[in-house]
């Protein structure tokens, strides 16, 4: 689990970048925010090895937290799973042009990982599996609550 302080660094880069979605992370409690921000990667992939993804790909966190949170309150329809993923490669891609000039090879490259990191999360393999756990994970937690 990040850091408020990490959240909150997240959450700014977000903003400066005018990352689409923002409004509705920015509508729930920072506990919910840093409960539901695992880095860039599935669940499934386990904790260190998200940690090593986030760190080589950090310049992406900010998309990887509002996705994150989408997935946080998936539920479990094509529909949302797909403006989910749009949306983050969406943001992933004005982070790669926020980071670098138009004229520097590495916003391309960027954006050519962004695209990357966007079939992967809308994979039925990986992206899909963990949209739908997400959900799963969500009615647990929410049927806990009612007990």
């Amino acid at each position: 689990m990040e850091s408020l302080e990490t959240i909150n660094a997240l959450i700014a880069k977000a903003e400066e970048a005018k990352l689409i979605g923002l409004d509705f992370v920015k509508g729930l409690d920072k506990t919910v925010v840093q409960d539901s921000y695992n880095g860039i990667g599935p669940e499934f992939l386990g904790a260190d090895k998200r940690a090593k993804v986030t760190e080589h790909l950090y310049l992406f966190a900010p998309a990887a937290l509002v996705h994150d949170l989408r997935n946080e309150f998936s539920d479990g329809t094509r529909y949302s799973f797909e403006y989910a993923n749009d949306e983050f490669l969406q943001n992933c891609r004005k982070l790669a042009d926020r980071a670098y000039a138009w004229y520097n090879p590495r916003r391309y490259r960027a954006r050519a990982v962004a695209q990357l990191l966007y079939v992967a999360v809308s994979a039925e393999k990986f992206g899909w599996r963990a949209w739908l756990e997400a959900k799963a994970r969500h009615e647990q937690k929410m049927a806990a609550k009612t007990k």
